[in-house]
């Protein structure tokens, strides 16, 4: 770690300490879902609540969270995203436990409490039979499902959305297929019969995987399945446990709008779920994961935005903070972060979920991920600052939802990392324009009238106001000198 990443380690520890100290964890005057339920907006471009006002997920990636944490961990793991400004958190009900630097556990580990989540011996899970005990409590618990439930009731108490995974599909469904259809749907159906009176749980299917897969690999060999019908039952399994309807995946029914439902793809470039599931009634919002190929996130999320009969697209993984991916450990550093987030957004994406390398398994401090971390010394990476509280600020006070992707605003933009990417507003008065790196481009105004400008540095939120840009001038624009990335603001008086 650089003496400059260090330095700033340490300043954002002591300043999440002292946000701690000061939050409070208990419940909110309101709770964002007393808004009402999450909806697709009229253009099919944002979520929103039933209220009409926009919702802005900006998640964090703790998979291994209900599996790997006792409660005092969950509790200090939620009370530290909380405090950082996170809206959503990513987790799995019937998690894979790998990562960290250890061996894969069996597809029927146990909890933290040596609970585990079905009948059948610890290698093979009889995923249609949750091994659930009568007697529990959420806090004191007897089972697997108990102690899932604290982690459910966790997140609600801080205000925060569940993205819930059913399970973790890359091993459990394209490697070992533990789950047939009819155990899917059986397990759905479960899940949502369980939780069906929680209002703040996103149901995600999936699980780091393609849905379907034909092509040879490096090696030549070749490699084809289909595995949607799986997913389609195991959301029709939700909606009617959540509901006591029983709509196939693709029927018109009131029923789906009582779930709200995403699928979390494997990954890099260029497979999202809108390949399989973007005409399925029961898919909400498209999922798009890139995981090392950093420089694919633009041009994969304005892919989903550009497609005909839109629907929002969620950033759901992408390259987590302080992992090699075969670089050296820190490769993926705090500005690589911010790249992926704001170019998530100025693509047209609906959400995006941040990540570090040394949380998402919550276990062990070894391998390229962790970097010899553990998941509670990653709280504090300063990426999490930069996209929870400085980035989401940013984009709530410069109206995210209303922005459009507008290349005209732009040209001699570059690429990979000095891909430069634009917008303007519904209302087309104010312009925006993300330099990735510091590299200059030519900008234009193409407002309807004289705008004002100002630089913002997304590192630290500073504002650098610089001389009003004419109407329709054009002018070869910098960020300031050593900033590692810069946000040019263009806003009229319109």
């Amino acid at each position: 770690m650089g003496n400059q990443y260090k330095t700033e380690y340490h300043m954002l520890k002591k300043l999440y300490f002292f946000i701690l100290v000061c939050t409070t964890i208990t419940i909110n005057a309101q709770a964002p879902w007393q808004q009402g339920e999450l909806e697709v907006s009229s253009n099919g471009h944002y979520i929103q609540h039933k209220n009409g006002n926009p919702f802005l997920w900006v998640g964090d990636t703790g998979w291994g969270m209900i599996q790997q944490l006792t409660r005092e961990e969950i509790d200090q793991y939620l009370d530290n995203r909380k405090a950082a400004g996170f809206t959503v958190i990513q987790t799995v009900a019937h998690w894979s436990p790998h990562g960290g630097g250890m061996k894969r556990s069996p597809d029927n580990a146990a909890n933290a409490y040596g609970h585990r989540p079905f009948t059948g011996d610890e290698k093979s899970p009889n995923t249609s039979e949750p091994l659930v005990v009568k007697g529990g409590r959420s806090v004191a618990p007897n089972d697997y499902w108990d102690h899932m439930d604290y982690a459910v009731e966790a997140v609600k108490k801080r205000n925060m959305y569940l993205a819930l995974l059913p399970c973790w599909a890359s091993e459990l469904v394209t490697n070992t297929k533990e789950y047939t259809a009819d155990e899917a749907k059986s397990f759905g159906t479960f899940l949502g019969n369980r939780y069906n009176k929680e209002p703040n749980i996103i149901w995600v299917m999936g699980g780091d995987t393609k849905a379907q897969f034909a092509a040879y690999d490096k090696n030549q060999k070749y490699s084809e399945y289909d595995f949607r019908a799986i997913y389609r039952a195991m959301a029709e399994g939700i909606v009617k446990g959540v509901t006591g309807k029983s709509p196939a995946w693709n029927e018109k029914h009131s029923a789906w709008d009582k779930v709200f439902l995403t699928y979390h793809p494997n990954g890099d470039s260029p497979y999202g779920s809108s390949q399989w599931f973007h005409e399925d009634v029961w898919q909400d919002v498209n999922g798009v994961e890139v995981w090392k190929e950093v420089d694919d996130v633009y041009r994969m999320m304005l892919n989903d935005y550009q497609l005909k009969s839109p629907k929002p697209s969620l950033f759901l993984e992408g390259s987590y903070e302080y992992g090699t991916y075969r670089h050296e450990c820190g490769w993926v550093t705090p500005v690589r972060v911010r790249r992926q987030f704001y170019q998530t957004f100025f693509a047209g994406g609906a959400g995006h979920t941040y990540g570090a390398g040394p949380i998402w398994a919550m276990r062990g401090n070894e391998g390229d991920y962790n970097c010899g971390y553990t998941w509670q010394q990653a709280l504090d990476f300063p990426g999490a600052k930069h996209v929870a509280e400085i980035g989401k600020q940013f984009l709530i006070h410069h109206k995210w939802s209303e922005w459009v992707p507008n290349g005209n605003v732009i040209s001699n933009v570059g690429e990979s990392e000095s891909l430069k990417t634009a917008v303007t507003t519904e209302s087309n008065n104010m312009a925006l324009v993300y330099f990735a790196n510091n590299s200059a481009c030519t900008v234009t105004n193409i407002l309807k009238n004289e705008a004002k400008a100002y630089w913002f540095y997304p590192r630290n939120g500073k504002k650098v106001n610089i001389t009003s840009f004419k109407e329709n001038e054009s002018r070869d624009m910098i960020p300031p000198n050593k900033w590692e990335d810069a946000i040019l603001v263009l806003q009229s008086d319109m």
